[in-house]
C-alpha cells in the first residue's frame, strides 16, 4: 500500500513539470506554423427610405391632424428659462448656469410662436447627480401630451470608467463615476426608432412647454424650437472636402476601444450598463493572455440598448481626412444587422452615418465605414484632440419594430376578445360563432397576415437571408391567414396562438437589442487598407490557444477571485448564492477601498451554497458568509455556529438603515446572528388599461378584490395569488402567513425568547385566514398554479400577486405592454377603526459570521463596511451596470433603496409596502410549520376538505415537532 502512494505522490511532482513544458510549446506553435487573418466588412450606410413607417401610431396621427407636408417652420423660438412656474413637490432653483429642479412634479415654461408650423426642439441641460439611471420626464405641450412618444423622454448623463486594475493576475472590472458636462441634444424618440428628432405643431401665439419628473433632478439650461439643420449627403461633398483638405498618408492609427493610451486620452459612455468586456475566443484581441482574465473590448451585448453610446476622445497628428475602421463583431444576434449613429466632434457628418450597419459575424472583423457602394467614407479631423462618437439607434429595423408591435396589439386584442368570448378553455363541440361574435375577426387576421409577410420581405431585403428571425413572423403570419380563412379554427389553436404571440413579444424585445463589441479603433488612408491590424488566429493558433486554456484549468485555481498578499492571514469570505460577476464586484470594492483603509487582506472565493452548511459542521468553514439564505442562517443560528452580531460594538448604527422587519429575520431568542443583505416581497401587478376599460379600480382591501372577481370572470379574465403547495417548487407560503398577520394573528404563539413554543394556527385569526386564502380557489376559481409574468403579460391575468422583483423582468421583457401596467401594495384587511392592514413578510439573503472564526474583530470590521450604505449602493449599481436592469439588487438597505433607479412613483409604492411588512423569527422545527401548511392547503383545493379540520388536524403535527426540536436548540 505505501508502495502505491509513493508512486502516485512521484507521479505527482511530474504533472506539473510536463504541463509548463507542453504550455511552452503551444505557445511556440503558432508563431512557427500560424497565419494570422485580415477579416476587413464594411460598416455600410443607411440612407434608403424605409417602406415601413417608424412612427407609433399616436405621433402618425399627430402629424396627419396638424397637416404635416414635411416641411418645418422657419423660424427660431428661445424660450424664456426666467419665465418658469412649477407645480406639485418639484422644487426649482437658479444654478450658474440654469433651473435645477428636483423631486416630485414639473416645471412649465411660457412662450410665443411668432410662426404657425411643425418645429424641433432644442434642449440644453446639465445632469446632476442622483443615481445611475437615465433622467426621464414627460413632455407636456399647453397641458396636453401631444403623442405617447412624449410620456417618456429619457434624456442621457455620462459616465468614465477608471483606470483597469490587475490582481492576482487577473484584471479587475473598473467603476464607474459620473461627469457632469453641459450638453446639447434635439429632444428625440427614447428607442431611437425614427432616425430624427421629434416634431411638436405650434400655432402662433402663447404657449406653455412643460416636463413632468419621472426620474432623477436635472438643470434646464436653454430650451429652443427650431428646425435641425439638414444632413448634407457624403456624394454631394466629397469634392469639397478634398479641395479643402488633404487626405491623411501617414501610418494607421490603432488604438484601444475599452480603455485609455497615448492616442485615446478619455472614454466616456452614456449609461454604466456599458462595460468593458472579457474575450478569449482569438489572441489577437488586444490584450490577451490564455488564461489570466483579460478586459479587452468594450460593449457586446452590454451596449445593446437604443441610445446608449460611446465617445472616444483621440489625438490625431495633422489635420486632414481619415478613414474610420472599429475592430469588433456582432456575434450576439443573427440575422440582424446592428445600427450605430456615428458623430465627429460634437455632430453627425453626413446622411450617409446617421444610421451604419454592422453586420452579423461571429468572428472579430475589420468594420470600415463606407458609403452604399462599399468605398471608405472619408472624415475630416483637426490635429490634436477629435471626438468619435457612436449612439446606438434601430436605423431600418425601427419601421420593422413598430410594424410588429402595432401588428402585436392587434393581435393580443383579437385574442383577449376570443377568451371573453369561449373562455381560457374552450369546448370543441360548442359553437361559438367566432366569425359574427367577434367583429373584425376575420379582417383584422387577414390584415395582420398581410402585414407579418410584408415585414419578413422588408427583413430579408436588408439583412439579405432568411431565417429564426423571420420563421416565427412566418408561422404568426400562416396561422393568421388560416384563421382568417376559417376563425372556427380558433378553438383548436387557442393555445398555439397564445403561444405565437407571446412570442412575437420575445421577438421585438430580440431584435430591438443592437449589440456590439469593439476591440481597436484605427484611422489610417483609404489606400492603405492593408495597414489594418489582423483580426484572428491561424487555424493552428487557434487550437493552440483552446489546449492551453485547458490544460491551464487544471494549475489555475478559479475559486478564489482574490490573492494573499502573504503578510497576514487573510479573512476569508465565501459568496455562497451569487455569481463569479457578483465574486469579482465584491473583491474589486474590496481592494479599491475595505483593504487599504483597514489593512485586512480579504480572500473571496465563490463557494456553492450547498457546501457551506458542510464546511460549518466540519468545522473548516470561511470567516464570513455573504448571501446566505433566510432559512441557511436561522439554520445555523439555532445551532449556534454563527456569532450574535447584537452584542458586537456599534450595532445599532450597523442596523439602523434596515427595516425592523428585515432584522427579524435574521433573529434567535434575544439575538441577531445577521445582517440582510436582500429583501424581497410580494406587490400587487395590475394591468391599467384591462382595468380601465372593464372600469375597475386597483382594490386596496380582500373585500374590494373579492369584488373585482366576479367582473373579471363574466369578461374570461382570472387573477392570481400564489399558491401553498411546495412540492412542484412553486409554492409561497409567505402569502398565507402574510394573511394571518393582517387578520390580526401569528404563525407561533410566545414572545421573547418563548416565540415559537406552540404553532399560532390554530387561533381564530388563522383559521379565518385559512377560509378565506383556499376559497379563492375553492369558491372564486383562481388558477392554483401558472406562469404568472407570462399570463400577465398576455392579459389573461390583468391583476395578481408577485414578489417585486418581477417588475424588474415585465419592464425588460414585456415591452409591448409598457406603460399599460403597473405595481401597488398588496390588498389589506379593513380594521374597526377604518385603517387597511396591509403587511406582508419579507423574505431575506444576509451576511453572517461564522462562531468558528479566529479573527472577529476584522470581520466583524468587514461586515459593517460591506453593509453601510456607501458600499452597497456602490455593489447595487456596479451589478446593474454590468448585468442589466432585469438583475437589479433587491436591496434591504432603506437609503440604498432611494438611490436606485426606481422612478418617483415606484419608489412611494416600494416603501410604502416596505413600512407594511415583517418577518418571521427563527423557530426550532420551522420546517415542519411550511410541509403542513402544504398539505393542509392541497387537501382542500384538491379533496374539497373543510379547511378548519384540515389545518386544525395538521397543527397538532406541527406542535409536536416544535416541541421536539425545542428541547434540541432552546436552553431551559
Amino acid at each position: 500500500m505505501n508502495n502505491k502512494l509513493t508512486g502516485i505522490n512521484s507521479a505527482k511532482k511530474y504533472i506539473k513539470p510536463c504541463l509548463i513544458i507542453l504550455i511552452v510549446i503551444l505557445l511556440v506553435l503558432p508563431f512557427i506554423f500560424g497565419k494570422e487573418k485580415r477579416e476587413v466588412t464594411r460598416a455600410f450606410s443607411s440612407t434608403t427610405e424605409n417602406k415601413l413607417s417608424a412612427y407609433e401610431s399616436s405621433y402618425e396621427s399627430y402629424l396627419e391632424e396638424n397637416g404635416f407636408d414635411g416641411k418645418l417652420a422657419s423660424s427660431v423660438i428661445e424660450v424664456d428659462m426666467n419665465n418658469y412656474k412649477t407645480e406639485g413637490e418639484l422644487s426649482a432653483s437658479k444654478g450658474e448656469t440654469g433651473i435645477i429642479t428636483e423631486g416630485d412634479g414639473a416645471i412649465s415654461f411660457d412662450f410665443t410662436a411668432s410662426e404657425a408650423g411643425f418645429y424641433n426642439l432644442e434642449l440644453r441641460y446639465l445632469a446632476i447627480p442622483g443615481t445611475t439611471s437615465d433622467i426621464q420626464r414627460s413632455l407636456l405641450i399647453d397641458g396636453k401630451i401631444p403623442y405617447d412618444d412624449c410620456s417618456q423622454i429619457v434624456i442621457r448623463r455620462w459616465w468614465q470608467d477608471d483606470e483597469i486594475q490587475t490582481k492576482a493576475g487577473n484584471e479587475l472590472r473598473p467603476n464607474s463615476y459620473e461627469v457632469f458636462a453641459g450638453q446639447d441634444w434635439y429632444v428625440e424618440d427614447a428607442d431611437r426608432r425614427f432616425g430624427e428628432p421629434l416634431m411638436f405643431y405650434l400655432e402662433k401665439g402663447k404657449h406653455t412647454i412643460s416636463f413632468n419628473t419621472i426620474k432623477e433632478p436635472l438643470e434646464f439650461i436653454g430650451l429652443t424650437f427650431k428646425a435641425q439643420n439638414e444632413l448634407p449627403e457624403y456624394s454631394n461633398i466629397v469634392t469639397d472636402l478634398k479641395n479643402s483638405y488633404s487626405v491623411y498618408d501617414g501610418n494607421a492609427i490603432t488604438m484601444q476601444a475599452e480603455r485609455k493610451d497615448n492616442t485615446v486620452t478619455q472614454i466616456a459612455k452614456s449609461s454604466t450598463s456599458i462595460s468593458v468586456q472579457k474575450n478569449h475566443s482569438d489572441s489577437l484581441v488586444n490584450p490577451y493572455h490564455a488564461y489570466y482574465s483579460r478586459y479587452n473590448t468594450i460593449g457586446a451585448s452590454s451596449w445593446e440598448n437604443p441610445g446608449d453610446a460611446i465617445s472616444w476622445t483621440v489625438n490625431v497628428p495633422e489635420e486632414g481626412l481619415y478613414e474610420l475602421a472599429f475592430k469588433g463583431r456582432q456575434s450576439t444576434n443573427r440575422g440582424v444587422t446592428s445600427y450605430r449613429r456615428l458623430y465627429v466632434n460634437g455632430s453627425v457628418p453626413y446622411k450617409e452615418v446617421n444610421a451604419v450597419g454592422f453586420d452579423y459575424n461571429s468572428d472579430m472583423t475589420q468594420y470600415v465605414i463606407s458609403d452604399a457602394n462599399g468605398e471608405a467614407i472619408l472624415f475630416h479631423l483637426n490635429a490634436g484632440e477629435n471626438t468619435i462618437a457612436l449612439e446606438n439607434v434601430m436605423g431600418p429595423f425601427g419601421g420593422i419594430v413598430t410594424e410588429v408591435e402595432e401588428s402585436l396589439k392587434v393581435l393580443n386584442s383579437t385574442y383577449l376578445s376570443v377568451i371573453q368570448l369561449t373562455g381560457q378553455s374552450p369546448s370543441r363541440y360548442i359553437d361559438y360563432q367566432i366569425g359574427s361574435k367577434i367583429p373584425g375577426f376575420k379582417e383584422n387576421m387577414a390584415s395582420e397576415s398581410e402585414r407579418l409577410f410584408n415585414i419578413v420581405d422588408e427583413i430579408v431585403s436588408i439583412t439579405g437571408e432568411k431565417g429564426e428571425n423571420t420563421a416565427l413572423l412566418q408561422k404568426m403570419a400562416i396561422e393568421a391567414k388560416g384563421l382568417s380563412e376559417d376563425p372556427e379554427k380558433v378553438i383548436e389553436e387557442l393555445p398555439q396562438l397564445k403561444n405565437n404571440i407571446s412570442a412575437v413579444g420575445t421577438w421585438i424585445v430580440k431584435v430591438s437589442a443592437m449589440p456590439l463589441e469593439l476591440d481597436e479603433i484605427t484611422i489610417t488612408n483609404p489606400e492603405k487598407q492593408n495597414a489594418l491590424p489582423n483580426t484572428a488566429d491561424s487555424f493552428l493558433a487557434g487550437v493552440s490557444n483552446g489546449i492551453l486554456r485547458f490544460f491551464a484549468s487544471f494549475v489555475i485555481d478559479t475559486s478564489s477571485v482574490g490573492e494573499s498578499t502573504g503578510v497576514t492571514e487573510p479573512l476569508t469570505v465565501w459568496v455562497a448564492s451569487y455569481g463569479k460577476e457578483q465574486a469579482q464586484i465584491i473583491q474589486t470594492l474590496v481592494d479599491n477601498t475595505f483593504s487599504p483603509k483597514t489593512d485586512i487582506p480579504v480572500r473571496i472565493q465563490l463557494i456553492p451554497a450547498d457546501v457551506v452548511l458542510r464546511a460549518a459542521l466540519a468545522g473548516t468553514g470561511p470567516d464570513v458568509v455573504v448571501g446566505l439564505s433566510q432559512s441557511t442562517l436561522q439554520d445555523f443560528a439555532m445551532r449556534n455556529a454563527t456569532v450574535d452580531l447584537s452584542k458586537l460594538e456599534g450595532f445599532s448604527e450597523v442596523s439602523s438603515v434596515f427595516a425592523d422587519s428585515c432584522l427579524e429575520t435574521a433573529s434567535f431568542n434575544d439575538g441577531v446572528y445577521g445582517l440582510p443583505e436582500t429583501a424581497n416581497f410580494l406587490m400587487m401587478f395590475y394591468r391599467k388599461d384591462i382595468l380601465d376599460s372593464l372600469e375597475l379600480s386597483v382594490p386596496t382591501t380582500w373585500t374590494e378584490f373579492i369584488e373585482m372577481l366576479p367582473v373579471l370572470q363574466q369578461n374570461n379574465y382570472g387573477a392570481y395569488v400564489p399558491n401553498a403547495y411546495l412540492n412542484d417548487g412553486s409554492g409561497n407560503l409567505n402569502f398565507y402567513l402574510s394573511l394571518v398577520r393582517q387578520y390580526g394573528g401569528d404563525p407561533y404563539e410566545g414572545e421573547g425568547n418563548d416565540y415559537g413554543i406552540k404553532s399560532g394556527l390554530s387561533s381564530t385569526a388563522a383559521m379565518e385566514a385559512f377560509k378565506d386564502y383556499t376559497d379563492l380557489y375553492t369558491n372564486y376559481g383562481l388558477d392554483k398554479q401558472m406562469d404568472f409574468s407570462n399570463r400577465f403579460r398576455t392579459g389573461e391575468i390583468p391583476i395578481g400577486l408577485a414578489n417585486y422583483t418581477t417588475f424588474c423582468q415585465l419592464e425588460i421583457f414585456a415591452p409591448e405592454i409598457k406603460g399599460s401596467w403597473d405595481f401597488a401594495v398588496v390588498p389589506g384587511t379593513a380594521k374597526s377603526d377604518g385603517t387597511v392592514d396591509n403587511q406582508v413578510l419579507v423574505d431575506t439573503v444576509d451576511t453572517v459570521i461564522m462562531r468558528q472564526t479566529d479573527t472577529l474583530d476584522e470581520a466583524w470590521e468587514f461586515l459593517k463596511w460591506w453593509m453601510s450604505s456607501e458600499t452597497q449602493l456602490q455593489y447595487c449599481q456596479t451589478v446593474e451596470s454590468v448585468m442589466g436592469t432585469a438583475a437589479r439588487v433587491a436591496t434591504a438597505n432603506l437609503e440604498v433603496l432611494e438611490q436606485l433607479p426606481w422612478s418617483n412613483a415606484e419608489l412611494r409604492q416600494l416603501n410604502a409596502q416596505l413600512e407594511h411588512s415583517s418577518g418571521i423569527r427563527a423557530v426550532p422545527g420551522y420546517y415542519m410549520t411550511n410541509r403542513m401548511i402544504s398539505y393542509a392547503y392541497s387537501d382542500v383545493v384538491s379533496n374539497n376538505s373543510n379547511p378548519r379540520e384540515s389545518l386544525y388536524l395538521n397543527v397538532e403535527t406541527i406542535n409536536k415537532e416544535l416541541t421536539r426540536k425545542r428541547s434540541a436548540y432552546v436552553p431551559e
